[in-house]
């Protein structure tokens, strides 16, 4: 009597046959079952990747780290691993974002912000560095394409103004707890009523009537002069 072998993986629950082409160890460090398929590693594998890419664009520093899938496991994936376990354009794609990333940690290395795929080492003072594949100009402090007739110091000075701005406009501005839609709060009591119907303290977001016991909407309601919401407001 011939006996099939069949495993069924563990995150896309079907049953397959138990070989090289289906199932294969993960990690060397791992001594689990192959408890999943080889289709499934690959999705999984190719995601992380796709994070670490997206990451790599604002965080030099980061490094790849590809961990065991199987529940308490965590085994991190060498690139050995990888390799053997990939497949070949998924393993070129690591291979490259690897080599991305070892590259600019070199000093003074900056990638072309035209996305043109290239970068260069830029040597000297001057901000603008002109990439040597494409020819678009781009910022060595701020890693954006250059930004015309303005200086660095104009730019930061732009930027630090519109941080201000946003900063007082979230102060003013708080989300309703029952439809999540940002209120602005231009005059009056705290006492606000969304276009969803749902009515709220601004301050502590408590819904109408009431308070959280540290409210300061509520800690006033001695002050006669101030709208005290909802027990001595009569705009409300």
């Amino acid at each position: 009597m011939v006996t099939i072998n069949f495993r069924e993986c563990i995150i896309c629950f079907e049953k397959k046959f138990r070989n090289y082409r289906n199932y294969r160890k993960i990690t060397t460090k791992c001594t689990h079952e192959e408890d999943i398929c080889l289709e499934c590693i690959n999705k999984y594998i190719d995601t992380d990747i796709e994070k670490f890419e997206s990451i790599s664009q604002f965080d030099q520093e980061v490094k790849i780290k590809i961990t065991c899938p199987v529940p308490k496991c965590y085994k991190l994936m060498e690139r050995n691993d990888i390799k053997k376990i990939a497949t070949k354009d998924i393993y070129e794609r690591y291979d490259f974002l690897t080599y991305k990333l070892a590259v600019q940690k070199i000093p003074g290395f900056r990638w072309c912000q035209a996305s043109c795929g290239s970068g260069q080492i830029h040597i000297g003072e001057d901000p603008i560095f002109i990439c040597k594949g494409c020819d678009k100009s781009s910022c060595y402090n701020h890693g954006i394409l250059w930004h015309e007739n303005i200086t660095c110091e104009k730019y930061d000075e732009m930027n630090k103004q519109s941080e201000t701005a946003t900063e007082q406009y979230l102060s003013n501005s708080k989300r309703c707890p029952n439809c999540n839609l940002y209120i602005d709060k231009i005059e009056g009591c705290d006492h606000m009523t969304c276009k969803c119907s749902h009515q709220f303290c601004m301050s502590c977001l408590h819904e109408f009537p009431g308070h959280e016991t540290t409210c300061k909407s509520k800690i006033s309601r001695m002050n006669l002069l101030n709208c005290t919401l909802f027990d001595l407001c009569n705009r409300c």
